[in-house]
């Protein structure tokens, strides 16, 4: 038995009453026109980005990792260059996590870009395997591009300095092995924990795996679960005592996550951290919301996940992020774009919708026996 994502077959088998098909897609369909129009006819405020020749995160984490290549403590070299540029350094989650900068600083960054080309092997291979009986063959094989589009900036070393994208591709790898492997429910933990040690903007995917499991009463997923945020929780307060260390009484804090940017700015984060970015902003925004309608079509137990996962980073990034703080959005690629290969699923829906034919949401409904 096999828990489906969503089945065309399922859609032919299963009916709803004639009074709620056709009321039930042309809402749809009508919120669906509303957001393409708000899309095309919006102006949002622009995003904020460092002036050609300024100072740039990515030029911050470059000149942090060069000082510790050559010695010098991680969070010294830190300290000084945040007050040197006028980063803030209150509270401790302002400076990074150290993992990825020692990484590249032992390794070099040509091997952070080997990392992030891997996972994104890794994660593409595992959506791919992992949807078998779950997806057509031929959405099987329009994952491979994607997954490809979404992580196509692995090809760009210096962005990958932004701890986004190498977390992101952590995520991705935890949600194809959530999906494909649900019997050997440890497995998503292990990428899950290495993006935790990356970037905390993975904490969502850990929260919500461990809500799922402690719902289900998997008592031992749970307590996976609890680990892992018990190993990250202890690294983090590692790492807070040692930026507190280095503090000094006039060090600047920062300006706070309230960006309340809303649906737009979850949109952007989206454009400018993706290949979507030269697309005419208009344009842009909808091809960047394009993979919500997709993401809806799913279902059962899976559909539900990753729905509310990808809801819910929409929700942080729009309401936390600031206009500086769109790389945000990289954390949710390259998975996010598996949005676009469900399009013709989403589609089928609202025609079935339509037409009186609809899925069962019933939990026997849910189950498929495949061959």
């Amino acid at each position: 038995m096999h828990t489906d994502l969503s089945s065309p077959r399922a859609l032919r088998r299963h009916r709803l009453p004639k009074r709620y098909g056709k009321p039930l897609a042309a809402a749809l369909i009508l919120i669906i026109a509303a957001v393409v129009a708000w899309c095309l006819t919006v102006t949002p405020p622009p995003i904020i980005t460092a002036k050609k020749g300024a100072y740039t995160d990515v030029r911050l984490y470059h000149d942090v990792a060069a000082q510790v290549a050559k010695g010098r403590n991680f969070y010294d070299a830190t300290a000084q260059l945040h007050r040197e540029h006028h980063y803030p350094l209150k509270p401790f989650v302002t400076v990074r996590q150290p993992t990825e900068v020692v990484f590249a600083a032992t390794f070099g960054w040509k091997a952070v870009q080997y990392f992030c080309m891997a996972t994104l092997f890794i994660g593409t291979f595992l959506f791919v395997m992992g949807t078998e009986n779950k997806l057509h063959l031929v959405e099987r094989i329009a994952l491979l591009g994607a997954l490809g589009a979404g992580g196509s900036q692995v090809t760009n070393p210096s962005v990958l300095a932004l701890q986004e994208y190498p977390a992101g591709q952590c995520i991705c790898i935890a949600l194809a092995l959530w999906i494909g492997w649900r019997r050997h429910w440890w497995l998503p933990m292990i990428p899950v924990l290495i993006g935790l040690f990356i970037r905390e903007l993975v904490l969502p995917f850990a929260l919500l795996a461990l809500a799922f499991a402690a719902f289900e009463r998997n008592w031992r997923e749970v307590s996976g679960w609890v680990a892992v945020l018990a190993a990250w929780g202890a690294f983090m307060a590692w790492h807070a005592a040692h930026v507190h260390a280095v503090l000094l009484p006039n060090d600047i804090a920062s300006k706070g996550w309230h960006g309340f940017q809303g649906f737009s700015g979850f949109l952007k984060a989206i454009i400018f951290t993706s290949t979507i970015q030269p697309l005419r902003l208009g344009f842009a925004l909808l091809v960047a919301a394009l993979p919500l309608l997709g993401w809806a079509s799913l279902r059962g137990r899976d559909g539900l996940f990753c729905n509310l996962l990808v809801w819910g980073y929409a929700l942080m990034i729009g309401l936390f992020s600031r206009a500086d703080t769109f790389y945000w959005g990289a954390i949710m690629l390259p998975w996010y774009f598996v949005g676009y290969v469900l399009l013709p699923r989403a589609v089928l829906r609202i025609w079935a919708a339509w037409e009186a034919r609809g899925p069962d949401f019933s939990p026997e409904a849910q189950a498929e026996t495949v061959a």
